[in-house]
């Protein structure tokens, strides 16, 4: 059996629907011209109607808060908030003061090793403690092992296409230079090798402008002047009976007399002399008298 209401309820849904009622009801927003009584404007709304346009202008205003404060440098006046300038300064202080902790650190060790020196409380070094050979080695204990033959052998393999030191076809101990390594006196192209037999007892080589010319070994300047058919030539005397002679320079950085070191500029090629058809060096080398080909001893690449 269905219960009736009571008055309580009874006024609650009168006050529901006399609510509803009035948020529904309608009025009229009037525009006057105040002299005419003109109306110029007018529109119809309820309490619903202004509450809904409320909350919508509400809503609109607080997203263009947002976006104004996450899009727009304003963010950073916001308390609380830290830009990125202030993040990037605290990194660079906090790496600053790591590396400075480190620092205290090895120089705290330092202190600590100085003062344990001073003082004479150092551990016990490793030297110390070697145990002393009870005999002396043997030639069976000097002997090479395995591992130092196959390097040994290695060795051996690569130098002997070494363009320094010719050992393969003994050139240099036939000439009584044995173990000399020759400083290239320029690096370019050859474009005329050696051949005796033609007269042309050296090599030319061209290279870039103004590029230096370089002593190939140690030595004394024997010779720094002007030849017609050479240009500005310039020789130096080397030891074991050796002379190189570098022509058509165009300058020449030494003069008689002056002592060199390998690889020491000494000239800046050029292209002087009768005997030239462009800015190249024209290197020779003289043992004991005899022209030997520079290409033997030398890498000019």
């Amino acid at each position: 059996m269905a219960r009736s209401p009571t008055p309580d309820s009874l006024k609650r849904q009168a006050k529901r629907r006399q609510l509803l009622r009035k948020l529904r009801n309608k009025y009229r927003a009037v525009l006057i011209n105040e002299s005419t009584y003109e109306e110029r404007f007018s529109f119809r709304l309820s309490r619903f109607n202004v509450i809904l346009l409320a909350v919508v202008l509400f809503t609109l205003h607080g997203l263009f808060v947002l976006g104004l404060i996450v899009f727009t440098p304003l963010k950073e006046y916001i308390p609380g908030y830290s830009n990125q300038r202030v993040k990037l300064n605290a990194y660079r202080a906090f790496t600053t003061a790591d590396s400075l902790d480190q620092a205290l650190r090895v120089r705290d060790a330092y202190i600590d090793n100085l003062r344990n020196v001073l003082s004479g409380k150092l551990p016990a070094d490793s030297a110390t403690l070697a145990v002393p050979l009870s005999h002396p080695p043997t030639a069976a204990d000097l002997k090479p092992s395995a591992a130092d033959s196959i390097l040994r052998d290695k060795v051996r393999e690569a130098e002997a296409f070494s363009v320094h030191a010719d050992r393969g076809n003994g050139v240099l101990d036939r000439l009584g230079l044995p173990g000399l390594l020759f400083f290239p006196p320029m690096r370019g192209i050859l474009t005329s090798k050696f051949n005796a037999a033609e007269g042309h007892f050296g090599v030319d080589i061209v290279a870039k402008a103004d590029e230096a010319v370089k002593a190939c070994l140690d030595g004394t300047v024997i010779m720094a002047s002007w030849t017609s058919d050479a240009g500005y030539v310039i020789q130096v005397q080397h030891g074991s009976d050796l002379v190189s002679v570098y022509k058509h320079n165009a300058v020449l950085l030494k003069k008689l007399g002056d002592h060199v070191k390998a690889g020491e500029a000494i000239a800046i090629v050029g292209n002087s002399g009768e005997l030239t058809s462009g800015p190249h060096l024209h290197f020779e080398l003289w043992s004991a008298g005899t022209a030997v080909d520079p290409q033997t001893y030398i890498n000019f690449k």
